[in-house]
This record gives structure tokens, sequence and C-alpha cells, in this order.
């Protein structure tokens, strides 16, 4: 795209159509990602709060089944 631009004499203009083409590009890449990793934090949190669920309760039963 350089090359057409200097030959062209509007070197300006190519080179913000070339910035605008990567920075959509990279928002889209940014958006995807993120799209992509939000189930996965989502999973990631419910496993820690069901671990702590978890810890916490099975003292409790333990302890109940000591009483029986």
């Amino acid at each position: 795209m350089i090359a057409v631009g200097e030959r062209g004499g509007e070197l300006e203009q190519m080179l913000n159509r070339a910035g605008s083409a990567f920075e959509k590009e990279f928002e889209t890449s940014v958006t995807r990602g993120m799209a992509l990793l939000e189930p996965l934090l989502v999973l990631g949190m419910g496993l820690a709060v069901g671990t702590v669920v978890v810890a916490v309760l099975l003292p409790i039963f333990q302890l109940n089944q000591l009483i029986k």
C-alpha cells in the first residue's frame, strides 16, 4: 500500500487507510478474545465458589456423622 501511495502521490491517505484497517482488525481480535474469555472466567469463578462452599460444608457434614 505504501508503494502505491508513493506512486500516486497520496502516501498520507494510504497510510491513514492502512492504519484504519489495522486498527479495525485489532479491535475485532480483542472483541473476539474477550468474548471467548468471559465464559471461561465465569466457569473459573463458579469453580472457586463451589470449592469454598464444599470446604465449609464438608466439616459440618463430617461432624454430623460423628454425632450419629
